[in-house]
């Protein structure tokens, strides 16, 4: 019988042992998530200033764009999309052959776009 109640001590020893490092494991996940989910919402409000300054094509805009375009982890991604807004624009300047305010806001998204690309790239 003494042999069982040790067995039974040792048991619920482990058990116990068990539910802790599990409580600490999900702890440690919970944290995880978190920081992850930090790191997704920083990445989001990112993408949104990117997209207004873009959208914007101000003095202001640049620097927005310069700060986060000479940032190593998103270079590749805001570069790659400042690519393709010129790509874009640049067609429909292309197609577009009438001289007017829709001309003038085209060039001007035009040399913005470039002047973005270039302030990221001398960096």
């Amino acid at each position: 019988m003494k042999c069982f109640a040790l067995s039974h001590t040792a048991h619920s020893a482990t058990f116990a042992l068990l539910l802790f490092s599990c409580s600490l494991s999900s702890a440690a996940l919970a944290d995880s998530d978190l920081v992850s989910y930090q790191q997704e919402h920083q990445i989001g409000v990112m993408v949104n200033a990117i997209d207004k300054a873009i959208s914007d094509a101000q003095p202001d805009s640049l620097e927005l764009i310069y700060q986060y375009g000479t940032d190593s982890r998103y270079y590749v991604m805001i570069r790659g999309w400042l690519v393709q807004e010129l790509a874009g624009v640049q067609s429909q300047l292309d197609a577009y052959k009438q001289q007017d305010e829709r001309r003038q806001k085209l060039e001007h998204q035009v040399n913005f776009l470039k002047q973005a690309i270039r302030r990221i790239d001398l960096e």
